[in-house]
């Protein structure tokens, strides 16, 4: 059998990407609301890490902010560089960071799918080989690793979003297993769309319901105390995204297109953001 653990998330340090807002910056706060000692976040100007600051102080626990473009693997090398001369340890990595540019394929420019592969699945990939000697040094770790329903099924106007959080989910399983007889944990969180920015503008539907990021901060949260796999933000979704698929995958392709399921990411046709 493998290693089962509860780890307890007072007294860690935690390393969070796309720390500066929506449901990084909140995924910060539950942390230490939980009894976090300190939170490292990392996020592409550090001005953005200053509510997040003002948040997890005010919940006594300890803040400090790097800048880092996790697309850019020169960027994670200084950066990692800088922990080790400066001392910093964690305990805990969460793999936030990540865009979602959605619209026809063929129409958008394949510079703005590019950046999408090099930011959700190389930065988060990359970042994660960096980080692993640090974690491993620690009598027990975890990674969570931010997926998405869209890392279930692809969908019409996120084909290359699709791809890059099936990348996440496949990596984190495969990273689970790998160290299933040590004391690393791994999960992966695969929430419907959340309440930020990134859906400004996109219609949802009964296969994409919207959720609050305070749930996909608890979501993670409790996938760190009881070393979760995949959690799949509501629960219910593993019937419709999941099951159905498997089980009857023409009705559910035939029912996601007369449903219009995920249309509103087509037209929206969002850019960088």
């Amino acid at each position: 059998m493998g290693y089962v653990f509860d780890m307890n998330i007072a007294g860690k340090t935690i390393l969070v990407t796309g720390a500066g807002m929506g449901i990084g910056s909140m995924i910060c706060r539950e942390l230490a609301r939980a009894g976090a000692a300190k939170i490292i976040g990392i996020d592409l100007f550090s001005k953005d890490l200053k509510d997040t600051e003002i948040s997890v102080n005010r919940e006594g626990c300890a803040f400090v902010g790097y800048e880092c473009d996790i697309s850019r693997e020169d960027q994670i090398d200084n950066l990692l560089r800088l922990f080790e001369t400066e001392g910093n340890t964690f305990e805990i990595l969460v793999n936030n960071a990540g865009i979602a540019p959605s619209g026809p394929f063929v129409e958008k420019d394949f510079s703005v799918w590019k950046k999408a592969i090099e930011v959700n699945v190389i930065g988060t990939i990359k970042l994660t080989h960096a980080c692993l000697p640090i974690l491993r040094t620690h009598k027990e770790a975890h990674i969570v690793n931010l997926a998405s329903i869209a890392g279930k099924f692809g969908s019409e106007g996120t084909a290359v979003y699709s791809a890059t959080k099936h990348a996440i989910v496949g990596f984190s399983n495969a990273l689970r297993m790998e160290f299933y007889d040590n004391k690393v944990g791994v999960s992966w969180i695969c929430p419907s769309m959340t309440r930020t920015r990134m859906i400004e503008g996109v219609k949802s539907s009964f296969f994409t319901p919207v959720i609050e990021p305070e749930q996909v901060a608890k979501a993670v949260c409790k996938a760190i105390q009881k070393n979760k796999g995949e959690v799949i933000l509501p629960g219910y979704l593993r019937l419709s995204i999941v099951i159905l698929p498997t089980l009857f995958p023409k009705f559910f392709m035939w029912l996601a297109v007369r449903a219009k399921a995920s249309r509103g990411w087509l037209t929206a046709n969002k850019n960088l953001n």
